[in-house]
């Protein structure tokens, strides 16, 4: 469904308030973050060069205005307890092994905000 008109928190062109989490602390935090800083965020990734690009979007290259296209993007946090430090080392063995791989796979998500992106990974 279309999400509604307003974006007081981003003020983005692109990207509706209705992407925050309805919890007000995000829209705060969204809001806090654009008035600190005196403008919105400004997130830029090269663009795809192909035979039907031209130089002056090249130079531009794909322009993204809110907070939802950065730490939105792809954020995962895992938090794991383990019994002692051995346990321990045995979890952070098999990750440090698994990091590469998820690297990898993030690099199968070429397109950002609807444009092929010129990067191997984000």
């Amino acid at each position: 469904p279309a999400a509604a008109a307003g974006n007081d928190a981003t003020l983005s062109a692109s990207a509706p308030d209705a992407l925050i989490t309805p919890l007000p602390r995000f829209h705060a935090l969204t809001r806090n973050i654009r008035l600190r800083r005196g403008s919105k965020v400004d997130i830029r990734a090269p663009l795809l060069r192909d035979a039907k690009t031209d130089a002056a979007e090249l130079a531009r290259g794909i322009e993204m205005d809110a907070m939802a296209y950065g730490m939105g993007c792809c954020c995962l946090q895992v938090t794991f307890q383990a019994r002692d430090i051995d346990e321990s080392r045995h979890l952070y063995d098999h990750l440090a092994v698994l990091a590469p791989v998820m690297l990898a796979l993030t690099a199968a998500t070429p397109v950002l905000h609807g444009r092929l992106a010129d990067t191997d990974v984000r």
